[in-house]
């Protein structure tokens, strides 16, 4: 196993912010609205007796809100939605109390019901499910009431991973990943909307899979200067499985460059953030020894990345999908999902300062 070298930031705080004995709770994303106020979704489920299961027919998807930077969470006030498989759920404060929202679901039916729903079943350790696609949805009271007048299915069959961003024109992206046309290997896809979300074009195709080579997966844009985008993907490759690729765009996301490799091994989704003293920071989950959640940071726009550091270690690879924010007091709080000492899996928090 080749050397995997990484340092723990001097100040951190861990946080426990959800976690149930009867549930599977992963996949968090975390959005500042104003203030102090932050808003988190996440995936829950019930705990399956057979182990991990990552869909249920019985998933859907959970928000919590904190009025004072994530230190507390109002647990009991929790709105819910997407009952039936609703998987991820990324988040973006457009201003003024209006919270847009991609939201990733499955159709997922009992194991006895595949045949008759028209669902294979392919995964031994998963319900029988299909990806449905991924929804816009907003809410114009920050976040309290998601109606359903007010989403639109823009990617049939496409998942997203990572939440939608808005560029310095406005312009609102949305980037999920999945077969396209007859192709069985993934391949990472976006939608614009120029009208707030209104009304949705697409897809652009960031990188095509072919399935003798490699698919792409799970991408995750950061707009770098004005029509100058950064793409990084979760990769599948017969020869590094989980490595993370990138390539970039210089017209807003209409073309875009050969995918390269990063060397960075994860395995789960990659994250971006951009600082506001110009730095790009990338959380990850490490699905591989050493087990844990990592975050790494660019002064060159995603070339290079300097030293890596470790925010959390996990028990096993279940664990990452890693979500942050930037708090005024200049701490970053990185949410992700993984084990408690009783096994339940659960979200949590780590409050930490980038040297």
């Amino acid at each position: 196993m080749a050397s995997f070298d990484f340092r723990k930031p001097a100040k951190m705080q861990q946080q426990r912010i959800y976690s149930d004995a009867g549930s599977y709770s992963a996949f968090p994303h975390v959005e500042r609205l104003e203030g102090e106020e932050l808003l988190l979704a996440f995936r829950e489920a019930p705990r399956h007796p057979a182990g991990v299961r990552h869909t249920h027919p019985r998933s859907l998807i959970t928000v919590i809100r904190s009025k004072d930077a994530g230190q507390t969470w109002a647990i009991e006030d929790a709105a819910q939605m997407a009952a039936g498989g609703g998987q991820e759920f990324g988040l973006i404060y457009l201003g003024k109390g209006r919270v847009g929202g991609a939201l990733a679901f499955h159709e997922v039916v009992p194991e006895d019901e595949a045949e008759r729903a028209g669902i294979s079943h392919t995964h031994p350790r998963e319900y029988p499910f299909s990806t449905g696609g991924t929804v816009w949805c907003t809410s114009d009271n920050y976040g309290l009431t998601w109606r359903l007048d007010n989403t639109t299915l823009i990617g049939p069959g496409l998942q997203a991973c990572a939440p939608p961003i808005r560029l310095r024109d406005g312009t609102l992206l949305i980037s999920p990943y999945g077969a396209l046309g007859r192709a069985k290997a993934g391949s990472a896809v976006l939608f614009r909307s120029d009208d707030g979300g209104n009304n949705w074009s697409g897809p652009n195709v960031i990188a095509r899979g072919n399935p003798r080579t490699r698919s792409y997966q799970e991408p995750s844009l950061m707009e770098l200067a004005p029509g100058h985008l950064l793409c990084m993907m979760r990769v599948h490759d017969p020869t590094a499985l989980g490595i993370f690729w990138r390539c970039e765009s210089q017209d807003a996301g209409q073309t875009w460059s050969r995918p390269t490799s990063t060397g960075i091994l994860s395995g789960a989704c990659p994250r971006l953030l951009t600082l506001r003293d110009g730095r790009l920071l990338l959380t990850y989950g490490r699905r591989s020894e050493p087990y844990g959640i990592y975050a790494t940071c660019s002064e060159d726009g995603g070339n290079s990345w300097g030293e890596t550091w470790q925010l959390r270690p996990a028990r096993d690879g279940d664990h990452g999908y890693t979500s942050s924010v930037e708090l005024d007091d200049g701490r970053l709080l990185t949410t992700t999902y993984g084990k408690n000492p009783r096994g339940v899996t659960g979200i949590t928090g780590t409050y930490w300062y980038l040297p």
